[in-house]
């Protein structure tokens, strides 16, 4: 079969998906999942089917058993979707430069790329939707000056950068129009709940006039609480936690618990499906999108639930 030059051109131009619409029943979108074990995170995995299922496209779902974060096993999902086809990803780059090669690669390949969570700790995304971790910090700031007295606190996190260091520069900041709040410690765990007991343990036992043990990681809920029960210092010391689980409501009503920041994992993974179904029919879409947080106490746990 012959083709003239137009009719050739035209049909490269076709198949190239790079800053041109798509139609949806082409569309097809992988989402790496970081933890789709834990509540919120399956949450995000239904929301996600829910909202292709509503658009008509394609897409599938994959991330690690477990509550551990497993980068690698995250990036290599993320390689085979590129792999096998799909024309956009939806990604949570929990350690930023480990995530960017691979999203660099794929827009080279024309696919295009939704963040969820991790804020400005990347940049080769076209949206990113979540939690604005720098605003997080500092409302947490101002929910624990309400707290009668001095509020020592213990930040836990998987390392000293990424989106560790958003959340803790904007509790800093916020902290700064509270005398009541202080930083006393920043603690490491490397992402592994197992670790988080020890970890915790060993900062209240170097800082004994802390009170408070923040965190913005979800699923080291168990490993601070137990921390503060086996150092028999409940009523004297509590947690400052994510997201609405049955865990964290439980310790909010027996007092371990203070306050949690309950996230929108559904409005992020909806809202990730429709900002690639905008950007593949041409459409222009914000580059940061925060999809909100509420904090949440013994006071407003049954509203939120």
């Amino acid at each position: 079969m012959k083709f003239g030059r137009w009719a050739l051109s035209a049909l490269i131009a076709s198949a190239c998906l790079c800053g041109t619409s798509l139609a949806q029943d082409q569309l097809s979108i992988g989402f790496a999942n970081p933890l789709p074990a834990y509540p919120v995170w399956a949450e995000a995995d239904k929301c996600f089917n829910d909202a292709i299922a509503a658009a008509g496209i394609k897409g599938q779902t994959s991330g690690p058993t477990g509550l551990q974060v497993d980068n690698q096993f995250v990036l290599d999902r993320i390689s085979q979707y590129i792999a096998t086809g799909s024309n956009a990803l939806i990604v949570v780059p929990i350690d930023g430069p480990m995530y960017e090669p691979l999203m660099k690669e794929a827009k080279e390949k024309g696919m295009w790329v939704v963040t969820l969570n991790t804020g400005d700790t990347t940049s080769t995304q076209d949206v990113q939707l979540g939690t604005d971790y720098a605003n997080q910090g500092a409302l947490v700031a101002e929910n624990l000056a309400k707290r009668e007295g001095e509020q020592n606190v213990i930040i836990v996190g998987n390392q000293p950068t990424g989106v560790h260091r958003v959340f803790v520069d904007g509790f800093l900041k916020g902290a700064e129009a509270y005398p009541n709040v202080k930083l006393v410690v920043e603690a490491y765990d490397q992402g592994d709940p197992a670790q988080t007991v020890d970890v915790v343990s060993r900062a209240l036992t170097a800082h004994p006039e802390a009170n408070v043990v923040l965190s913005w990681e979800g699923n080291i809920v168990s490993g601070i609480t137990t921390a503060i029960k086996e150092k028999d210092l409940v009523g004297k010391v509590v947690a400052v936690v994510n997201d609405i689980t049955p865990e964290v409501v439980a310790g909010i009503k027996e007092g371990t618990i203070y306050g949690t920041s309950k996230q929108n994992f559904c409005g992020m993974a909806s809202g990730a499906v429709d900002a690639i179904v905008k950007l593949s029919k041409g459409e222009s879409v914000p580059k940061n999108i925060d999809t909100g947080i509420t904090f949440v106490t013994s006071e407003n746990l049954e509203a939120e639930q």
